[in-house]
């Protein structure tokens, strides 16, 4: 007969409130070091012992995170359950029939089809709003728990659809917890202290304090006006339109992105907007037909870095042309937009403002600062972002022989492509 082992576990009284939330879903915000992590891996192990037949889900933003950050706390915290580790399928296999399924936000349809008795997202603030959408959905069945771990990195779907939800009562099913780095009684109050007087408060505060704050160093910083209702009926705001155009980034492992965007009044409008991971180019090609018949694109322009790709497009008679991969020129001339007022984005088009909340430049470490910073951004979770820029910095004032037609009608040089 086996011997029961009882372990005791530590906790300060908010991640005490935390570990033991009892509506649905369940969120722990608060600063760097703060022992959220630290919480997130004791609850994922008491819920492996809960429920030791079912199935359970580990997840972060990138693969990165996940093995440097979140799994590895998971065994230091869980040692015993490594040796049922399958780390090319990306499961725990546990003892008594039930799986823990690893997985990486990167891709968040690579979650789909998996139910699950509960669910820990680590640093979830660094997520999509689809990664959200996926994992809700995988607890449907089952009710599971779900818990996120995380510091406040931007004002995206974690505050719009969670916090602010929870605050104004708006959703039974959703707890909300939070509290400051130094509440952690492990973390030095003299470098708390030191990083209030060498920060911005407002980077202090979302950083050391769990504050839902705007992210430092946004690439473009969109203001609450510049997100807009759709415009309806949108067939006649199309007609008035004197420019309708995609932007495409390919991808594969990481999502494609498609934005659609209409020039009206010297106004450019985000109406429209399409990612996912993992699409042939032949489905991609697809969804590019059904946009441009949609919105009566007159252009397209893609990542000029895969010319077969393109030339695929073409073969299937879609208006496409290479974009210009001028970075820096692509990120002004959008900036300069947004300051002139003449760039909004339809509120339907979530992906894209949630990226855009977290598209940054790389932050200036401690003991950096009199060096030079990197002109470009961070190259995480930005594929709207550069389809946007693929779009608008690429389009130049062209004669399509043609105006903008009455009638919502595709045009393709001297010939008309049925679909």
């Amino acid at each position: 007969m086996r011997k029961k082992i009882t372990k005791e576990v530590t906790l300060f009284k908010n991640q005490f409130k935390a570990f033991n939330f009892e509506t649905q879903f369940g969120c722990a915000v608060a600063g760097v070091q703060s022992g959220k992590t630290y919480l997130g891996a004791h609850w994922a192990e008491y819920q492996i012992q809960k429920f030791p037949t079912k199935n359970g889900i580990i997840v972060a933003p990138t693969y990165k995170i996940l093995q440097a950050a979140t799994l590895n706390k998971f065994w230091e915290i869980a040692p015993y359950y490594r040796k049922y580790y399958k780390e090319q399928k990306g499961e725990i296999q546990l003892p008594k029939g039930g799986t823990v399924y690893i997985r990486s936000a990167d891709n968040p349809l690579g979650i789909e089809g998996i139910t699950a008795h509960w669910i820990w997202l680590d640093e979830g603030g660094m997520t999509s709003q689809l990664t959200w959408t996926v994992l809700r959905s995988r607890v449907s069945m089952t009710r599971g728990q779900i818990l996120i771990t995380t510091t406040p990195y931007n004002m995206g779907w974690l505050y719009k659809d969670f916090y602010l939800r929870f605050k104004e009562k708006m959703d039974s099913s959703l707890s909300f917890f939070t509290w400051k780095s130094v509440d952690n009684p492990y973390f030095s109050q003299e470098f708390y202290d030191a990083e209030k007087k060498r920060l911005p408060p407002e980077e202090f505060a979302r950083r050391y304090e769990g504050e839902f704050r705007k992210m430092s160093g946004l690439v473009w910083d969109l203001p609450d006006e510049a997100i807009i209702e759709p415009i309806r009926p949108l067939e006649e705001f199309a007609k008035k339109a004197e420019t309708r155009i995609i932007g495409v980034d390919w991808g594969f492992r990481n999502p494609a992105g498609i934005i659609v965007c209409y020039l009206r009044d010297k106004v450019w409008y985000v109406v429209d907007e399409w990612k996912q991971a993992e699409q042939l180019n032949s489905q991609i090609i697809q969804v590019l037909k059904n946009k441009v018949k949609e919105h009566a694109a007159m252009r397209i322009y893609a990542d000029s870095a895969e010319p077969d790709r393109i030339q695929e497009c073409k073969n299937a008679k879609l208006p496409m042309y290479e974009a210009i991969k001028d970075v820096l020129g692509g990120i002004s001339s959008i900036r300069q937009l947004i300051y002139e007022k003449r760039f909004k984005v339809f509120n339907t088009c979530r992906e894209l403002i949630d990226e855009m909340s977290m598209y940054h430049y790389p932050e200036t470490k401690i003991g950096e600062e009199e060096k030079v910073p990197k002109e470009e951004p961070e190259k995480v979770n930005d594929h709207l972002c550069d389809s946007v820029r693929y779009a608008i910095y690429s389009h130049q004032p062209v004669d399509f022989s043609i105006k903008a037609s009455p009638v919502i009608k595709p045009y393709y040089g001297d010939s008309e492509v049925p679909f």
